[in-house]
C-alpha cells in the first residue's frame, strides 16, 4: 500500500514542533499511548533509515520481513496460555491478560510512514514491546516504562527513547529515587544484550523463558524493574 505522506518528509522544524506537542501531552498524561507513538515516530524520523538499515543488514531481520512475521490479532493468546508454565508463550499470554492488553491493537501499519520496510520495523517494535517487558521483567507502571525506554535507547539509539527515559526519570524522581537505579541498570543491560529487535519470538513460544533470556544475553532471573509508582503519578 502506498501512502501519500511520510513524517520523514516534513521539514525538520515542523516535525519537531509536532513531536514536542505530542511529548507535552505524554508528560502530562503518560497513559496516552497514541501520543507516545506519535512522538516516537516524529522524533525518530530523521534517523529512521539508518536504524532500518541495521535491522535489514541482520539476516534475522531480513527473514522477519520476508516472512512478514507479525504479533497481532492472529496471535492466539489462548493457545499460548495453554503452554507449560515457565515458557515464553505462557509468560507472554499471562502478562497480556494480567494487564488487560491484547495484540489486536497492532493490526495494520503506521499510516504516516510511506516506506514499507521502515513501516515494518516500526510496527515490529511496537508489536514486541510487551515481550521486552516480559524478558526484562520491567513493570508497566511509569517507573518500569521509563526504565524500559532506557533499555530501548541502549539497544536502538532512537532519540525518542532517550528523551522519554531522561524526562521520565526526572519526573519520576518526585516520587521515588529508585528509578535512577532501574534506569541505569536496564541501560547497561541493553548495551550488552543481543538485539531484541531481530529476535524471532514466534519460534520460541514453547522455549523456557530462562533459555530465551540466556539467548538474548539477559539476566536469567531478573529482579522486578519498577512497580513502585503505580497510581502515584496519575493521582498527583
Amino acid at each position: 500500500m502506498t501512502h501519500s505522506t511520510d513524517v520523514a518528509d516534513l521539514p525538520t522544524l515542523e516535525r519537531w514542533r509536532r513531536a514536542l506537542r505530542a511529548l507535552a501531552r505524554v508528560m502530562k498524561n503518560p497513559g496516552e499511548t497514541d501520543q507516545v507513538l506519535a512522538f516516537s515516530n516524529l522524533a525518530n524520523a530523521g534517523q529512521r533509515d539508518g536504524r532500518s538499515h541495521l535491522f535489514f543488514d541482520d539476516p534475522r531481520g531480513q527473514r522477519l520481513y520476508d516472512e512478514r512475521r507479525a504479533i497481532d490479532s492472529r496471535t492466539d493468546l489462548d493457545a499460548l496460555a495453554a503452554l507449560p508454565a515457565g515458557t515464553l508463550g505462557h509468560a507472554y499470554a499471562t502478562f497480556m491478560r494480567v494487564h488487560g492488553l491484547t495484540p489486536d491493537v497492532f493490526d495494520g501499519r503506521p499510516d504516516d510512514v510511506r516506506d514499507d520496510r521502515a513501516a515494518y520495523v516500526i510496527q515490529r517494535l511496537r508489536q514486541t514491546h510487551d515481550l521486552w517487558h516480559v524478558v526484562t521483567n520491567a513493570e508497566t507502571d511509569p517507573a518500569g516504562e521509563v526504565a524500559l525506554q532506557a533499555f530501548t535507547y541502549a539497544q536502538m539509539n532512537a532519540p525518542s527513547a532517550g528523551i522519554l527515559a531522561a524526562l521520565g526519570t526526572l519526573r519520576t524522581l518526585r516520587y521515588s529515587r529508585e528509578v535512577v537505579r532501574d534506569v541505569i541498570e536496564l541501560y547497561r543491560i541493553g548495551k550488552h544484550a543481543e538485539p531484541l529487535a531481530v529476535f524471532p519470538w514466534e519460534d520460541h513460544w514453547a522455549t523456557p523463558i530462562r533459555d530465551v533470556r540466556r539467548m538474548l544475553g539477559l539476566p536469567i532471573n531478573p529482579r522486578p524493574i519498577g512497580g513502585y509508582t503505580a497510581g502515584l503519578m496519575e493521582a498527583a
